[in-house]
């Protein structure tokens, strides 16, 4: 049976693109108390996961780090403070990769905050490559008002450092995109995260089985705020709310529901598998 990858995007409600404007409205930070519920969900099914975490976070709570390290799971790097790459120059995006791998020098993947890994911001697959990282996970092939790359590959590549909607082996980074359900000509987001809550359930385990059909494992992730019952609300505009909020309270409902009936690991022990099997 084809294994699925999951991963948990370790922020808080306020670092969302939507809601980031409201940080300064003496934040509450919620990862301490979550992630040890997270991490007992997973223990009760099974499941070692993913935590791409935000470097201040990793930084300011380093015993939440060690947990998720402590109980197997891999420790993965998602930005120092959630801003997207199109606000970075690749000179503060390199500091901050020493800066996470300086707390974490095995740190071997990366996701970009809020997908924001395009063609305008491809240069960072060339500081990843250059710090020693064997994947990312940054890749939405989808199109929506914040991101996406329509046109990429809809299964794990690498790609090419001109255009990372094409394949190029001579990158030695591995592009895990996001999962997505090709219905009737369309690309339709099903990874997880609000696109989980949006969704009905039966829809996104059809994409998942689709793509495991073909032998691809369906990259899912989930925020730790959106499996937290004491979540804060941010006094966010309509779509700030919107998507932060909309169907929280069935968020882990439906994940607890995919992690019974489909097969999960993280990426390193995917691409640990992946290599054996060439071997």
């Amino acid at each position: 049976m084809v294994e699925n990858i999951l991963s948990i995007d370790v922020e808080e409600v306020f670092h969302g693109e939507y809601t980031r404007q409201y940080k300064g409205q003496n934040p509450t930070y919620r990862t301490p108390y979550n992630i040890p519920r997270i991490i007992e969900m997973l223990k009760d099914h099974g499941v070692k996961a993913t935590f791409f975490i935000v470097g201040e976070i990793a930084e300011k709570y380093p015993e939440v780090v060690k947990m998720v390290r402590e109980e197997g799971h891999e420790a993965a790097f998602h930005g120092w403070t959630h801003e997207p790459l199109w606000k970075l120059t690749s000179e503060r995006f390199r500091e901050e990769v020493k800066a996470f791998k300086k707390l974490h020098p095995d740190c071997i993947g990366f996701r970009a905050p809020s997908f924001s890994l395009n063609n305008k911001t491809k240069w960072v697959l060339k500081i990843l490559q250059e710090e020693g990282f064997k994947y990312d996970s940054s890749i939405f092939p989808v199109w929506t008002p914040l991101y996406g790359t329509y046109k990429a590959l809809t299964h794990p590549y690498h790609p090419s450092l001109e255009n990372i909607a094409e394949e190029n082996e001579n990158c030695s980074i591995i592009e895990f995109p996001l999962a997505v359900y090709k219905l009737f000509g369309l690309k339709v987001p099903i990874a997880g995260g609000f696109w989980l809550r949006l969704w009905n359930l039966g829809l996104i385990k059809r994409g998942i089985r689709k793509i495991n059909e073909k032998g691809f494992p369906a990259v899912i992730y989930i925020h730790n705020w959106e499996l937290d019952e004491e979540t804060p609300k941010v006094n966010a505009g309509i779509l700030g709310r919107f998507q932060a909020y909309h169907n929280l309270d069935k968020a882990k409902q439906k994940l607890v529901s995919l992690l019974s009936e489909f097969n999960f690991t993280n990426f390193a022990t995917y691409i640990e598998d992946m290599q054996n099997s060439w071997a």
